[in-house]
C-alpha cells in the first residue's frame, strides 16, 4: 500500500490492480503529521479483506468495504483523508469541526510536523517572603575584664560607711581603693572609686 488513497488490489482472478480511491487525497506522506496513523488505519480496513470496486473513472474508483460502507466517506469522517475537490465534502467538514484525526492536535490540518517545544530554561524564583518572624539573635557576649577583687575593708582604722550618703555626709566621698571606708559594695561600676557622684 503506497498510501491510504492509493493501494494495490488483488482480483478474484489473481490479477493485481493499482486503485486510486475516488474523491479523496492523502493528507501527506507517511512521514508527515498523522501520516503513519492514516496508513495504519487504511491497512486495517483494506489488508486481507474483501472490497468491492465501482466503475473506474479518470478521477478514481469508488471503493466499498465488505460491510457496504463507502471507504472514502469513512476516511473523510474520521480525518484520515482529505476531499479531492476544493469544496470540502460534508464528511470532511464534520471531521474538521470535531477536530478528528488529521484535523485535530497536533496537526490541526497541516501536514508539517509541529516543531518540538523548546526546552524550558530553569527559572530561579526569588525566595518567598517568610511569614515567620525572624529568630532573635543570641545575646551579645561581652568580653570586658572583671576588675580585680576589692580588698577587704579597712576595719583597723574603724572607718565604716553604711552607704554613699553616709560617706558624702562625712565629706569622705569619693572613696578610692585602699582608703579607709572603701568597700566594693559602694563601688557601683567596679572601677576602684566608690561614691563618685
Amino acid at each position: 500500500m503506497s498510501d491510504a488513497a492509493t493501494f494495490e488490489a488483488l482480483g478474484s482472478d489473481g490479477t493485481r490492480k493499482t486503485v486510486h480511491v475516488l474523491g479523496v487525497v492523502t493528507t501527506g506522506a507517511s512521514t508527515d503529521c498523522f501520516g503513519a496513523e492514516t496508513l495504519a488505519w487504511a491497512g486495517t480496513k483494506l489488508t486481507g479483506t474483501v472490497i468491492h470496486l465501482g466503475a473506474e473513472t479518470a478521477e478514481g474508483v469508488a471503493v466499498a468495504l465488505a460491510d457496504g460502507q463507502d471507504y472514502a466517506t469513512l476516511a473523510l469522517q474520521n480525518g484520515y483523508l482529505k476531499s479531492a475537490t476544493a469544496a470540502a465534502s460534508g464528511a470532511e467538514t464534520a471531521a474538521r469541526q470535531a477536530a478528528k484525526g488529521f484535523w485535530g492536535p497536533p496537526c490541526n490540518g497541516s501536514a508539517s510536523l509541529p516543531a518540538p517545544p523548546a526546552p524550558q530554561q530553569p527559572t530561579t524564583m526569588p525566595p518567598a517572603p517568610s511569614t515567620k518572624a525572624a529568630p532573635k539573635p543570641p545575646p551579645a557576649r561581652t568580653t570586658t575584664e572583671e576588675p580585680p577583687p576589692a580588698p577587704e575593708p579597712d576595719t583597723s582604722s574603724g572607718v565604716y560607711y553604711k552607704n554613699c550618703a553616709a560617706a558624702k555626709a562625712a565629706h569622705a566621698a569619693p572613696l578610692h581603693i585602699g582608703q579607709p571606708g572603701y568597700r566594693a559594695e559602694l563601688d557601683r561600676d567596679h572601677d576602684g572609686v566608690a561614691c563618685e557622684t
